[in-house]
């Protein structure tokens, strides 16, 4: 089953206030059990200025984003964890002060950028990116997959200062072609460190997800 959005815009209502309360424009998810659906969203506006994020993506599947304009919030334009098969296509990411203008993690596959821009600099030029790849979730106190097959294909970056097109912490390296900016990969002994501090909980806000909510399912490998 499919569902088409087209021409519509979004806003988030709801101040942020905390980033384990969802404060999203517009927010898509699915859980294995469900009937399956592909999502197509084509030139609507999503803004999430006054929250969190514009777009969240949760363990979904099948989702074709074109000629949208997505305004971050204090977090990301984009958050996805987990799923896969994603492609945005002609997209303009738009910094609020936004920590990542993309947030790509919980072993999420198969993930498209085409002709995308980025506009503005992440908050914090030490920790952040434009495309943030296998950053924590609290569902990687399993070992998950990686984040993998990620394509960047004909990315700008505007108006920043910012050059780090994508970071790579819990994901193996993204395609890039005829992108700007660069890629960096954190070093394994600090990835290592980070993701033991943050199973003991040594490093900063976490939660503990239950443990029917940490399987890891076959569509997921």
């Amino acid at each position: 089953m499919a569902k088409i959005i087209e021409g519509q815009h979004f806003k988030c209502n709801s101040e942020y206030s905390d980033k384990f309360i969802t404060s999203a424009a517009l927010g898509l998810s699915w859980r294995p059990g469900q009937d399956s659906v592909e999502y197509q969203i084509k030139n609507c506006t999503i803004d999430g200025s006054l929250g969190g994020e514009g777009l969240k993506i949760s363990f979904c599947y099948n989702v074709y984003v074109e000629g949208c304009t997505i305004i971050g919030g204090v977090e990301d334009c984009v958050d996805i964890v987990r799923g896969g098969d994603i492609t945005f296509c002609d997209c303009k990411f738009i910094s609020n002060n936004t920590k990542q203008h993309i947030t790509v993690k919980g072993g999420a596959k198969n993930i498209n950028f085409i002709n995308c821009t980025f506009v503005g600099d992440y908050s914090c030029w030490w920790d952040g990116a434009f495309i943030d790849l296998g950053n924590w979730t609290d569902y990687d106190d399993v070992n998950r997959p990686r984040v993998r097959n990620v394509k960047i294909e004909g990315c700008k970056i505007e108006d920043s200062k910012r050059r780090v097109l994508s970071r790579v912490l819990y994901s193996e390296r993204p395609d890039v072609k005829n992108s700007s900016g660069s890629v960096f990969k954190v070093p394994s002994l600090f990835l290592a460190i980070f993701w033991l501090g943050q199973r003991l909980g040594l490093l900063g806000k976490r939660r503990r997800m239950p443990t029917k909510d940490l399987e890891i399912w076959d569509i997921e490998l």
